[in-house]
Formats: C-alpha cells, structure tokens, sequence
C-alpha cells in the first residue's frame, strides 16, 4: 500500500452564521514530497549460508555467533569414519592394480609362459617343415607327410600370435584398471574435504543453525556468514508501485528496535522477479551510514522517497467530491469544477489543473 509524505501546513476557515453549511479552504502552494512505504529487514552485506555437501555427525564447532573468520578457516567437523573406510578400500584396490599392471602379474606371467612354450613348439615345427620339404624333393616323404609339417608350423604360428595379443589385451587391461582406481583413490580422498566444513569468504559468523552433535544432511545449512562492515537492506514493495522505484532513491528506515530514529539510505538494487509468495517485489538498498550495533534480521519500515515537487497546489483530500472533482465559491455562488489530481495520501492531494491557489473551494456540511 503506498503512502506519501506532504510537507505543508494548511489555515482553514470555518464560513459560518448560526448554523454554518460548509467549510471553506483556500489551496496553498508549498512543497511537496512523495513516498512508497514498505517493510523489510536488514542482512549482513556479501552473506552467504555454510552448506554441508555430505551426511554425518557434527564432531568439533569451532566457531559460535558473532565470532569473525578468516576465508579458508574450518568452521565445522563432520564425522567421517565412513568416509576413510572408503578411502582404505580404494588405497587397497591400488596396491592390487598396480601388482597386475606390473611384469609380475600372476595373470600376465602365466601369458608369458605359454608364448615362451609356443615359441619352441614353433621353432620345432618350422624345423620339421623344413626338413620335410628337403626330404619330399628327394621323394623320401608323402606329399602328405609335407603338409602336415606345414599345417603344422602354420597352426604354432597362430597360437604365437594369438598368445601374443593376449598378453597386449591383458596388460592394457591391467594398465587401464589401475588408472580407474588411481581416479578413484582421489575421488575419496577428495571428498574427506567435504567433512571440513569451511568458510568460502572472511566475514562474521551471524547464525549458527547446527551444534555439536547434531546430524547433517546433504544440502542442510549449517551457519550464516557476512561481511559486517557492509550492511543491506531488503524490501518488499508491491506490484502497483515498484514502477515508482529507481535506483539511487533516497530511502528513510526506521528500525523496529529503534523507534523514533531515522536512518537514510539508498536504493542501490531492484530484482527483477516477483515473489508469489510475499506478493511483492524485492528491493535492496545501502545505509549512507550505520551503527555498529545493528542487527542481521531486524525487522523494519521504509519511506522511499521517488518524487519531490518545490511549487504545488494543496488542498486537503476530504475536500474532494467523486474522486477528481472539487467545489469552488465564487462570490456567493458554488460551482463543481474538475480537476486533474497528482500526487494523494492519506489526508491530502496535489492539483495539477483545474483551480489556481487564489480560488476558495469548500466542504459541503
């Protein structure tokens, strides 16, 4: 709901007899300021919420509210019991991988064994071929016989090669398995780092949503952190008058905690998303300056200020008849007259056209 501001003092003169009829006001010109209220709360500047990324036990809290941290610092432990026995698995996992990618593979010293024996049943059979087909020219062996030899020289030969690309096959097997469980070791042994909770900035711890003992989530808040020399306000301003805001407004705040004083600020921010659920929009602004003793989530009021006018014609708003009408003496006759209507509050409204400020207008009794 939006509410103005009008600084200007009015006279009005009560026309009278016996029984007076009306009221009479003469418009004056003066200055004129408008305002949209709106509510909100004030939160560390740059904050930003510790998240865990991992489940467990909180086992060590090392910081508290209002304490100040350093970027890099662990705020929090996490139990992570669970988590080296992970990560012994995957040490294991290595020390085998890297026994069978090594020349003494069991697997790939029994590879080598059978090449060597086929090795020397090939050596024998080519012995045996040659032989046969000197012996076949001097018609001492069959065709037949010759090959044989030759069917098998050829049957050790593939055997050979075949045991050859075994063993490839086998060592690059071994070889891409230990570089799985390298990636793996590391994974595990990166992921202890999520059981040190630490902070992301140098700041102030503001609120602290988790305490020793108590069990994280995956994605549960554990602490508020923000930067405490730099102090933002959020607003929430409804639809039909975020059209009026701009930044660099000027904005007066009065904090509930603090009634009765005024601070200034400036809007420095508009997010341009509505909020279904607060039915507004967000605004952010800066303090010009504040006091070292404010708090992260005092509530608060906010008079932005998005328009001023030097020279305008007042009149008060109860004397205005069916929304942008007022009635006008003149002489001892009243006339209805028209009038075009700016800026309006609760009590008083600025009259662009239609009267000047010599006219006398009245309240009808």
């Amino acid at each position: 709901m939006n509410k103005y501001i009008l600084f200007i003092s009015f006279a009005v003169v009560s026309v009278s007899s016996c029984k007076p009829k009306y009221t009479e006001v003469a418009p004056k010109t003066g200055p004129v300021t408008e305002a949209v209220f709106a509510s909100g709360n004030i939160e560390p500047g740059d904050a930003y919420t510790l998240t865990s990324l991992s489940d467990g036990f909180v086992v060590k809290s090392y910081v508290t509210e209002n304490d100040g941290v350093r970027e890099g610092q662990i705020l929090f432990r996490l139990d992570n019991r669970q988590q080296n026995t992970q990560v012994a698995i995957a040490e294991n996992n290595l020390i085998y991988a890297r026994i069978n990618a090594s020349g003494a593979a069991p697997a790939l010293r029994q590879i080598e064994a059978q090449i060597a024996a086929a090795r020397l049943k090939l050596a024998t059979d080519s012995a045996t071929k040659v032989r046969y087909d000197k012996l076949l020219f001097t018609g001492s062996v069959s065709r037949q016989e010759a090959e044989n030899a030759a069917v098998a020289y050829q049957s050790s030969l593939s055997s050979l090669r075949s045991l050859q690309e075994n063993y490839r096959a086998a060592a690059d097997k071994a070889s891409q398995e230990l570089k799985n469980t390298q990636s793996q070791l590391q994974n595990v042994r990166a992921g202890n780092q999520y059981y040190d909770l630490v902070a992301a900035a140098s700041g102030k711890v503001y609120q602290v949503f988790k305490k020793t003992g108590d069990l994280v989530r995956r994605g549960d808040k554990v602490a508020q952190v923000g930067n405490p020399d730099s102090i933002v306000i959020y607003l929430d301003i409804d639809e039909g008058s975020i059209g009026k805001i701009k930044e660099g407004q000027q904005v007066l705040v009065e904090l509930n905690t603090e009634k009765g004083k005024t601070y200034e600020a400036a809007i420095s921010k508009i997010y341009p998303h509505f909020n279904e659920q607060t039915q507004s929009y967000r605004v952010e602004a800066r303090f010009k300056t504040h006091a070292s003793s404010m708090i992260a989530g005092t509530q608060l009021q906010a008079n932005i200020i998005t328009n001023r006018k030097e020279n305008a014609i007042l009149v008060p708003l109860i004397y205005l008849v069916s929304g942008n009408k007022v009635v006008v003496k003149k002489g001892e006759n009243l006339d209805t007259v028209t009038v075009e209507t700016g800026i309006r509050s609760d009590e008083w409204v600025e009259v662009l056209s239609g009267i000047s400020a010599t006219d006398k207008i009245v309240k009808l009794k």
